[in-house]
């Protein structure tokens, strides 16, 4: 007789945790970062909105950053950590980065509202958002990113922050100074 397999019943995870990752990046790749992306700006929108609506969720100027030669360094590098939080973390099923990264700057007065980084369309696959900054915090006043209900991302020059895509959050307005950092969301089939 074949002996049968028992299974043991897997700890459920709390999938609304947050990480954060120091020194993900050197400040010398910060910023190069910088340096390579600000020519390539544009005022940023939210997506499927018309721009006067946008404007008033959103002020800042970004740029969509793909794979190539110059930039498959940083996915790999971001995807690795980002897929090493996830399996200690969360367990979501994520393979990629659909979308490449987003490069954003927010200069004095500028600012992302309340707003979550799932949606409609091909907005459901996204699953793990990550932010990293990319300026010194000497660099600017205000410009917080607050994850709800009342997690303050860090403002360490090359720092990264993982959260599900699906918890509310915003970028206070940056007071003095100019905000970088780097975007993206690791994608999987839709949540079930």
């Amino acid at each position: 007789m074949k002996k049968q397999k028992v299974y043991k019943p897997v700890e459920p995870r709390d999938q609304t945790r947050l990480a954060a990752i120091q020194n993900v990046l050197t400040p010398d790749e910060c910023r190069n970062l910088i340096l390579s992306f600000t020519p390539h700006l544009k005022p940023a929108l939210v997506e499927d909105m018309d721009p006067a609506q946008s404007g008033s969720i959103r002020k800042s100027s970004a740029v969509f950053v793909a794979p190539s030669k110059t930039t498959n360094w940083l996915f790999e590098r971001l995807g690795k950590s980002v897929r090493e939080i996830n399996n200690a973390v969360y367990g979501f099923n994520i393979s990629q980065f659909r979308e490449g990264f987003q490069f954003t700057r927010y200069e004095a007065g500028e600012y992302y509202g309340p707003h979550f980084d799932i949606g409609p369309g091909r907005l459901t696959e996204r699953k793990l958002s990550l932010t990293v900054q990319l300026s010194a915090p000497e660099e600017y006043t205000g410009g917080e990113l607050i994850i709800y209900p009342e997690f303050v991302a860090p403002r360490d020059q090359g720092a990264m922050t993982v959260f599900p895509s699906f918890m509310c959050h915003h970028v206070q307005p940056v007071t003095a100074g100019v905000r970088f950092s780097l975007v993206s969301w690791l994608a999987g089939p839709p949540f079930k």
